[in-house]
């Protein structure tokens, strides 16, 4: 509730990016492939960014395996760009301290994904991910050391580079199943 408080705190723990993903991303990120496999066993479809369209229970589990795969190799891709961009915009390069923001700054998108259990709010789901923006623009100065004056062009570029790795997630996912 006070993210502000928590970047400061979260800027200054040592970790390491295995317990970032062992405590917190490998359960985050299997709320939505766990969801919209659930949504689509039931239902028999799944909506998706090119509209709704029918999916047998085996390819909705094969689906979601994939989801969850492509979502953590993801979120490290995401890790990756967020501290290019810090470089390039003044900020520190430290890939630990990125995966922190992509992370836990896509919480809200890693929440929303229990919609997707009822395929028709899947996209509704997604909606969350904006409080991610906020996220991200509290935490890039404390944690990534970013210039203040900045702030604003980095949160827009990270955010586009997240949405960027959830439409290449979701392209693949849709390709190969």
């Amino acid at each position: 509730m006070r993210p502000t408080e928590e970047w400061n705190t979260i800027a200054s723990e040592f970790t390491t990016a295995a317990p970032i993903y062992v405590r917190f991303l490998l359960p985050m990120a299997a709320i939505g492939p766990v969801a919209a496999t659930l949504g689509t066993v039931v239902s028999g479809e799944r909506n998706g960014i090119g509209g709704t369209y029918t999916m047998s229970a085996m390819d909705a589990v094969t689906g979601g395996v994939l989801e969850y795969g492509l979502s953590l190799v993801g979120v490290y891709l995401f890790a990756v760009l967020i501290e290019t961009l810090a470089t390039a915009l003044g900020g520190q390069r430290n890939r630990v301290q990125a995966l922190k923001i992509a992370a836990y700054g896509s919480t809200p998108y890693w929440l929303g994904g229990v919609l997707a259990v009822f395929p028709k709010l899947s996209l509704l789901g997604a909606a969350f991910a904006l409080y991610s923006i906020r996220l991200f623009a509290a935490g890039l100065p404390p944690v990534m050391k970013a210039p203040r004056d900045k702030t604003a062009a980095f949160t827009l570029l990270v955010s586009l580079a997240g949405a960027l790795v959830v439409l290449l997630i979701s392209a693949i996912v849709r390709i190969f199943v």
